[in-house]
């Protein structure tokens, strides 16, 4: 189940990253402002060194003008 897990997370870590690309240019500094969150918090986020909770995910899609739902969407443990 944990190997599921950690697939899902890297997927949506994936799916963040594009959306952040198109949005904020590679402007790590300007996401971390619009999310409310750490630099260094983005960065560990995106070099998979550090996993994501709840609170940060809802602060990532608003600030990627989505919803979590959106991002999670077709996301499942088989």
């Amino acid at each position: 189940m944990q190997n599921e897990l950690d697939a899902i997370q890297i997927e949506l870590i994936k799916r963040i990253h594009l959306l952040f690309l198109e949005k904020f240019n590679g402007n790590k500094l300007a996401f971390a402002k619009a999310a409310h969150c750490d630099e260094k918090t983005i960065r560990r986020l995106f070099e998979n060194q550090q996993g994501m909770t709840v609170n940060l995910l809802f602060k990532i899609a608003h600030a990627l003008e989505t919803t979590p739902s959106q991002l999670l969407a077709d996301l499942s443990i088989i």
